[in-house]
């Protein structure tokens, strides 16, 4: 139920859209979100704690975890169910996060 109520929170959708294409610093999710620095500030904290985002090495930005990955994929699915006109583009990133998805599971592996 945890990750419900993390993304319902607002901005959250609007992170993970801007994290799902690949690692980010703040500055370029906050301009991509057009999220007031405050309000990111809250939603990447409750992302971290959640376990769906971490913070990259070096001070690179943030990035999803495999968890995030998974809930992305369920979510971009929910979205696709509900819209009765798909878009190639939705379909489009679907792929991409599975793709992602399989790749962060080989990593954990070997």
């Amino acid at each position: 139920m945890e990750i419900l109520k993390t993304i319902s929170y607002a901005g959250t959708m609007e992170v993970l859209a801007s994290v799902v294409k690949g690692p980010k610093r703040f500055s370029d999710i906050m301009f991509e979100t057009k999220l007031n620095p405050g309000i990111l500030n809250r939603v990447l904290k409750t992302l971290i704690t959640n376990g769906i985002l971490e913070k990259c090495p070096n001070d690179e930005g943030y990035k999803l975890t495999e968890k995030g990955v998974k809930v992305s994929v369920y979510i971009l699915k929910i979205l696709e169910v509900s819209n009765a006109n798909e878009t190639p583009e939705n379909l489009k990133l679907i792929k991409a996060m599975t793709l992602n998805l399989e790749q962060a599971r080989n990593s954990i592996s070997a």
